[in-house]
């Protein structure tokens, strides 16, 4: 009973904070918000670049549109007559839902501290996280397939993990960091081959780029959306693409929290840890200003890793009592992070 209460508080409070943004914000501006219109246009064009300039016309080359990976659109498709747009939320509000769910279950599995706590702090923490699970968006699909892929690795069901990674892969290209974590913690022992799958889904998806815009690396000649950089910490040169703000010390509070978090996990177990310092050294190299957004999937690593520190009574208090000005930040964020759209009639199939 005590389980069965606290799946049903996890997807109540999921889909309720969630409406209550919808609510808070409109949903003409929900569907406004990035990335969600660009996902849309590879929802209808499949990269196309015929299809994409008769029907868009957003301030964006052609190949700027293989930066985002094809999945998640995918998905986006099958809801075309009610919208790419609000299939987009339907589906984010459903992975958000079993993202939570499926975290409660590994930390249940796992015995890291109190599984509800860690499960409902991870929808609001960072508050960023709040956001991205409110519009049209990818993040918790993926979030979803990388915790999934790191428990099926821990518990050694090593052709699940690399299924689940394949589809982290082919939502976002940082699904690519699974692979070189499981070979490490293996200590490249021959038994993970079928995580193999997570390196050869890369390859298929660039062949499909290939026959989609007759360009094999078309993802890396999308533009300036490649944000790593030779140097850490050039997220703090205010010249950079992406960057252009000089307000970021709350970037050090995110290298901080992850830092401490990722080293206490990898203490704990060690594929979990490998995969999140190989995940936040990737993020030092990282010059854009929404480190926040790219960080999110360390979000389970240091719930994992703080486990002891977030069931402690005074943080949990804590944690509760950030969600009131959380939900004003986001309320404010989602009001003014909108792409401008003249015309709806593209994002809907015909």
């Amino acid at each position: 009973m005590a389980r069965a209460r606290d799946l049903a508080i996890i997807t109540g409070v999921t889909i309720a904070s969630t409406l209550l943004l919808w609510a808070g914000t409109g949903l003409d501006t929900v569907r406004r918000n990035f990335d969600g219109p660009y996902y849309a246009v590879v929802a209808k064009s499949w990269y196309r670049h015929d299809i994409v300039s008769s029907n868009f016309s957003f301030p964006l080359p052609l190949e700027y549109y293989p930066a985002h990976f094809p999945l998640y659109p995918f998905l986006m498709s099958l809801f075309g007559k009610l919208g790419y747009l609000n299939g987009g939320l339907i589906i984010n509000l459903a992975a958000s839902t079993a993202a939570a769910l499926t975290l409660y279950y590994i930390a249940l599995k796992q015995k890291w501290g109190n599984p509800l706590y860690i499960s409902l702090t991870g929808l609001f923490f960072w508050p960023r996280m709040w956001a991205v699970r409110s519009i049209a968006s990818p993040e918790t699909l993926f979030i979803l397939f990388i915790i999934s892929s790191l428990y099926f690795f821990d518990v050694k069901r090593y052709w699940l993990a690399g299924l689940t990674g394949a589809l982290a892969v082919i939502t976002k290209s940082p699904g690519i960091l699974l692979f070189p974590a499981f070979v490490v913690a293996s200590k490249f022992d021959r038994k993970i081959w079928p995580t193999l799958l997570i390196p050869f889904s890369l390859i298929l998806l660039f062949m499909f780029f290939k026959v989609q815009t007759g360009d094999f690396w078309a993802y890396f000649h999308t533009g300036d959306n490649i944000h790593l950089q030779v140097l850490p910490f050039k997220v703090f040169d205010s010249r950079q693409p992406w960057v252009g703000d000089f307000w970021l010390e709350d970037i050090l509070w995110v290298y901080l929290i992850a830092g401490v978090g990722v080293w206490r996990a990898f203490k704990k177990y060690q594929v979990w840890g490998w995969f999140g310092l190989v995940y936040y050294l990737l993020i030092l190299f990282v010059s854009h200003r929404d480190i926040s957004r790219y960080s999110l999937p360390l979000i389970p690593v240091v719930l994992l890793g703080l486990a002891e520190v977030f069931a402690k009574k005074e943080v949990r208090w804590a944690v509760a009592l950030l969600i009131i000005p959380a939900f004003f930040y986001t309320l404010n964020f989602l009001s003014h992070n909108t792409v401008a759209i003249s015309n709806w009639a593209p994002f809907f199939a015909r």
